[in-house]
């Protein structure tokens, strides 16, 4: 399985990209986004079944969304 994705989503009237890599061992998506210096983390908390993020930079988009379209990308759901 490859581990990265790259994909564009418009927000508003600009178009991002993200890159995204899985983390196996730590079951975490790495996430950049252009326009930032820094990158931050996606997660799926299994006892409370939402989606959050963490690091040093802020999504553009709620955690939710941006899960939906990284598991359209890596093409699993949970």
């Amino acid at each position: 399985m490859q581990f990265n994705r790259q994909f564009e989503h418009e927000v508003g009237a600009k178009r991002i990209l993200f890159d995204v890599t899985y983390n196996p061992k730590t079951h975490y998506f790495e996430v950049f986004e252009s326009g930032q210096q820094e990158g931050y983390l996606l997660k799926f908390d299994m006892e409370t079944r939402a989606w959050s993020t963490e690091g040093p930079a802020a999504p553009t988009i709620p955690a939710e969304d941006l899960a939906l379209l990284v598991q359209k990308q890596f093409g699993h759901f949970v």
